[in-house]
């Protein structure tokens, strides 16, 4: 026997000090010996967490069962998926009897919604696949879109190539604006994972009836630790159905971005792309026509995202990033970006998101919709 718990990294909250405990007296009182089940951390391309992280997160699990980090290189071949997807995935999912996955279910990107399978398709998959999914043959189909599940190409790949695998048990949680749970939901991947997102809609997702002039966005400390993480809200307020900004706005992310642009290959790449771009209109038709690694994609969204609003960071650690011929504007505190709104426009019409990672904004036509 060999069981398998799949869980995010440790920039989302997935509060695994309370979850594992029961999950793991679950799978004792059902014959499984704490050596017959491992714990595999879905990093991506991003880098591993410390020893004072894992620590942190799991708590004395940590010294129960064996805990490892994905390694994006010690992958194996599983298939293609219809698409034609190379999907190479951790090699440690090889000989599993059962997977069981742990997800945060919030607003994504490209999923339409994180949590679910996510944490094994992407989470533990190997760099050439991670590079198919995140070009923009994905990135740009219609489908691939925040908020968005039905018909998106990239949700569709993650539950192919979950397919492939016994997974047999997940477990999804909703968290609030402060990272607290407001629901957990059990089962089945593909019902608690559905039932998930539906609970999610109701709550995340925010009609308004007016475009603002500035969106002021806050970020949990996960995702705030890096220019990588901060710029994900760039796109998620100017590439929503039908955002709430005009040409002209001003997309403003808190956030400490005490690590720079970010340690993994991912971020690395992304730095490389972001410090070389002069105009977002040449990444973007570069990347269109030659395509893109993992993690220059976010690059080719922010270019996209610049394209629609100027875009800025306010930091404590914003000096470290100012006149590095960076695209975005820097302000140490809010006093000094509400300087900068006063002056730069008359009379603006602001909205504050207290997590922008849990609040989408959709400009409605109609007071009805709301």
């Amino acid at each position: 026997m060999k069981i398998i718990i799949a869980v995010p990294d440790f920039t989302r909250e997935a509060h695994l000090k309370k979850i594992l405990p029961g999950l793991l007296a679950r799978l004792n009182k059902k014959g499984a010996a704490y050596k017959d089940i491992e714990i595999l951390i879905g990093t991506g391309l991003h880098r591993h967490p410390t020893k004072k992280e894992i620590k942190y997160n799991l708590g004395n699990i940590s010294s129960r069962v064996k805990v490892y980090s994905h390694d994006y290189k010690n992958v194996f071949y599983a298939a293609r998926s219809k698409k034609g997807v190379p999907i190479y995935l951790d090699k440690r999912l090889k000989g599993a009897s059962s997977i069981i996955t742990i997800g945060v279910v919030e607003p994504h990107l490209y999923a339409g919604y994180s949590g679910g399978v996510k944490v094994l398709s992407i989470g533990l998959a190997g760099e050439k696949t991670i590079n198919a999914t995140h070009h923009p043959r994905f990135l740009d189909h219609p489908g691939t879109r925040i908020c968005s599940i039905k018909g998106n190409p990239f949700q569709a790949f993650i539950q192919e190539t979950a397919s492939m695998l016994p997974v047999e048990y997940s477990i999804n949680i909703v968290n609030d604006d402060k990272g607290n749970i407001l629901k957990t939901f059990k089962g089945s991947p593909k019902v608690s994972f559905r039932n998930a997102v539906n609970y999610s809609k109701k709550i995340f997702e925010k009609k308004v009836t007016e475009f603002f002039d500035v969106v002021i966005c806050g970020t949990p400390a996960g995702k705030g630790v890096n220019i990588y993480q901060a710029s994900r809200p760039f796109n998620y307020v100017a590439d929503t159905r039908s955002p709430a900004i005009k040409n002209t706005s001003l997309i403003l992310v808190k956030a400490a971005l005490e690590e720079g642009f970010g340690k993994g290959l991912g971020e690395k790449r992304f730095m490389a792309k972001m410090l070389k771009m002069k105009n977002p209109d040449k990444l973007i038709n570069k990347i269109k026509k030659g395509g893109c690694l993992a993690g220059e994609h976010r690059a080719y969204m922010v270019a996209k995202a610049l394209k629609k609003a100027k875009l800025g960071f306010i930091s404590k650690n914003a000096g470290l990033y100012k006149n590095k011929g960076l695209p975005f504007l820097f302000f140490e505190g809010l006093s000094e970006a509400e300087k900068y709104i006063r002056k730069n426009c008359k009379n603006p019409k602001i909205y504050y998101l207290k997590n922008a990672f849990t609040a989408i904004l959709t400009k409605s036509t109609y007071a009805a919709d709301l």
